[in-house]
């Protein structure tokens, strides 16, 4: 394996895809493992689906990306983590989050940062406690105060920031500022598309929620004020009951400007050559690992290229 492990998180409906089929295929086409989002209202559970994946493939890693601490006791994710990793000891990736979308879907109300940083360091010592070999423990970040506080209680950072260069190394520096041994993984929403219509596909299901964060963190993401209110109306329009489909993002089309922005600050598309000139400049900055973002349309179909595509633009980039 050259460069840092590439994952492929699943984000598929209940009943849409068999995740025991859909990890081998990823393998295949040259992932390292999968994850698997979590959603109640949407999704089968992540730890359980992650097991069956474990026992019955040859992904090296695998577990739930991410874990919502809103809605599930930082206790329990942290004793599912453990027996997890006590079945597949150093195999299982688990990654948490406040769960904002979990949580909409659900009509409750989303913690503070200050409440999530408690259940954060809830989690992170029961997890201690349990002492489990477990594989990468991260938390994820989007802006700089989510990242600072999952480096501090986590001790690891998915960092949802999009590719752009200063961006992502302004992540990884507000990171590291916070603790210097935290590792970072990146969440990269990439597939390699043939043209601009294929790009504008594969953006629809999740402009919405990309949009939130650029709405949430305007200056991080170096939004000009005229484009706030327009990428506000984009974020507005998602549809958390269908997040991970085309249908998610009702109002795509309506403002061509605030989506190509969007799609600017947090989309990796275009041919193999174009992904892999776009990452280059993040290689030597130390990420750790990438999840593959599983909602971006026509993934699963062009996984293989787009996962060669970004091991070729990180290559050499994991810490040593």
């Amino acid at each position: 394996m050259s460069g840092p492990p590439i994952l492929l998180n699943l984000a598929r409906p209940r009943g849409v895809q068999d995740p025991l089929v859909a990890a081998r295929h990823a393998v295949r086409d040259g992932a390292d493992g999968v994850g698997f989002a979590d959603s109640p209202r949407l999704f089968p559970d992540p730890f359980l689906t992650a097991a069956s994946v474990l026992g019955s493939t040859a992904a090296a890693l695998s577990g739930p990306c991410v874990m919502g601490l809103g809605l599930h006791h930082p206790s329990v994710v942290a004793q599912s983590c453990a027996t997890l990793a006590d079945r597949f000891p150093g195999r299982v990736l688990t990654v948490v989050a406040r769960g904002e979308s979990s949580l909409a879907n659900e009509g409750l109300t989303v913690p503070s940062l200050r409440e999530y940083r408690a259940l954060a360091q809830e989690f992170r010592a029961r997890l201690d406690d349990l002492a489990p070999r477990t594989g990468p423990v991260l938390g994820a970040g989007s802006g700089p105060r989510t990242i600072e506080v999952n480096a501090q209680a986590v001790g690891g950072v998915l960092l949802d920031v999009g590719a752009s260069a200063g961006v992502v190394e302004r992540a990884l520096a507000t990171a590291r500022a916070a603790r210097p041994d935290t590792a970072c993984w990146l969440f990269v929403r990439g597939v390699v598309t043939a043209d601009d219509e294929q790009s504008r596909e594969a953006a629809a299901p999740i402009l919405g929620s990309c949009a939130a964060r650029l709405v949430r963190s305007p200056r991080w993401y170096d939004v000009a004020d005229d484009m706030i209110g327009r990428v506000a109306a984009v974020a507005a329009a998602h549809d958390y009951r269908k997040h991970g489909t085309a249908e998610a993002s009702a109002a795509q089309g309506t403002d061509r400007d605030a989506e190509e922005l969007i799609r600017d600050r947090f989309l990796l598309t275009g041919s193999t050559d174009e992904i892999v000139d776009r990452l280059r400049p993040l290689a030597g900055m130390g990420i750790d690992g990438v999840v593959l973002a599983g909602a971006i349309a026509g993934i699963e179909d062009r996984l293989a290229p787009t996962v060669s595509a970004v091991r070729a633009g990180l290559a050499n980039s994991a810490r040593r």
